[in-house]
């Protein structure tokens, strides 16, 4: 008697469960895979063949890459992210030299308007920057944009750095939003703790 009335009450609990309209099965919502990123810790970049020196992040590998006497690549690479911040480095002989590699520059990011959905420019004063390094730091946003932030510096006589961050592979800068944002705070280190020699 005690197993019929066992088994016909689990047969009504598992008819009201199944009758329920509010259980109805819902498509799982699209999201993107968890990134983990580890703290920021820093080493500084201080070699005597630039005139430079800032602070790069630890998880990152930094090399340099002399093209020739006035072009060097400063390479911040950060493995497991499969991104690299590609600095250069140029010389000018005037200051006609510098407005001219500033152009450059300028056309550089105006190319990247036609993926863009907006670009912010930031003057390097109000980043913080050392009272001898001027320039301006692009945050452009898009889900397609090759590079999420650019910025250009320069000591106003002779030396200009600019510097991209691209990742290695198809971006969807969607996906990998939090990516982009722990590298741009490293990239603000770089731009606070820059000093020219």
């Amino acid at each position: 008697m005690k197993i019929k009335l066992f088994t016909l009450g689990l047969l009504l609990v598992m008819f009201a469960a199944c009758s329920s309209k509010d259980d109805a099965a819902q498509p799982k919502p699209s999201g993107y895979f968890r990134i983990e990123l580890p703290n920021h810790q820093y080493n500084k970049f201080d070699t005597t063949a630039l005139p430079f020196t800032f602070d790069y992040a630890k998880c990152a590998e930094c090399t340099v890459d002399r093209k020739s006497d006035t072009a060097t690549w400063v390479l911040v690479h950060y493995p497991k992210q499969n991104a690299t911040i590609e600095m250069l480095y140029k010389t000018a002989a005037d200051s006609n030299g510098l407005t001219q590699l500033m152009l450059a520059d300028k056309d550089f990011v105006e190319f990247h308007y036609q993926k863009a959905s907006g670009v912010v420019t930031h003057d390097f004063r109000e980043l913080g920057a050392k009272a001898d390094v001027s320039g301006l730091f692009y945050d452009i946003s898009g889900k397609d944009v090759a590079c999420p932030f650019h910025y250009w510096m320069t000591d106003q006589q002779h030396n200009f750095v600019r510097a991209t961050l691209y990742f290695h592979f198809t971006p969807n800068n969607d996906s990998v939003q939090p990516v982009i944002d722990y590298i741009r705070d490293d990239a603000m280190r770089m731009v606070k703790t820059f000093e020219w020699r």
